[in-house]
């Protein structure tokens, strides 16, 4: 059963997706991307409808495809975003199975759509305009990534608070900086005396975000093994 902001999701596509701006939003699109020029449908909720593999009219590669095109031409109407979004909310609610609810900062199932979808939507907007060949499992694994560092953010949290004595609730805070927060703050310095930025940032995003290499890999694109070998250039410039 669909939560309620799933639930809303699909009410609100199923006024806008038929409505005229999206049939001329649609025509928009066509004139842009002749792979959906192709598809000879009438609006915006057709064209989600046939990326539906259950509607037997597209494989996963064409309907791949499709979301390709709709992401590089997603400024030429406002709506573009919002069907991108309604096409991938069949991977929205798949991300509750990979990721451990009760393990992180959502109160119930439906806290966790709304992150999801949010994440979702600023990643579209963000991406508005660019090509990308794999763009459903781009902005998926991206949203993925996001909910397992709010999920990672928790975890530590958590952990912080039932490591901490009770006896020591009564003692001001300390307000020295963690170990994450100390190193964050060399790899930006170690940034502005010749680190290497892309070096940097894969230093920053698995050892203070706590983000895996495949994780990294996924989102950026590159071989996870490439990614191995230029984190460890940045570790050997921080410490020589």
């Amino acid at each position: 059963m669909d939560s309620p902001t799933i639930q809303r999701l699909r009410s609100e596509w199923q006024a806008l997706g038929t409505a005229p701006p999206s049939r001329a939003a649609f025509h928009r699109l066509a004139e842009s991307e002749p792979v959906i020029a192709r598809l000879e449908v009438g609006d915006l909720a057709e064209l989600i409808a046939a990326l539906s593999l259950s509607s037997n009219r597209l494989s996963r590669h064409e309907a791949a495809a499709v979301i390709t095109a709709m992401l590089r031409s997603a400024d030429v109407d406002a709506l573009i975003p919002r069907a991108i979004i309604q096409a991938l909310i069949p991977g929205v609610l798949a991300l509750s199975r990979r990721i451990d609810i009760a393990g992180g900062p959502w109160c119930d199932l439906d806290a966790f759509y709304a992150d999801a979808v949010s994440a979702l939507w600023e990643l579209t907007m963000s991406w508005s305009g660019a090509s990308r060949p794999y763009a459903a499992g781009d902005l998926l694994s991206a949203v993925r990534t996001r909910l397992r560092t709010l999920q990672a953010s928790e975890h530590r949290h958590r952990s912080r608070q039932s490591s901490t004595p009770d006896a020591l609730d009564i003692l001001p805070a300390w307000i020295g900086r963690t170990g994450q927060e100390l190193l964050a703050t060399a790899i930006a310095d170690a940034t502005g005396h010749g680190l290497n930025p892309t070096d940097a940032a894969i230093l920053y995003a698995t050892r203070v975000l706590g983000m895996s290499l495949s994780e990294v890999a996924d989102l950026a694109g590159i071989p996870a093994h490439h990614l191995r070998r230029r984190r460890r250039n940045a570790i050997d410039r921080m410490v020589a």
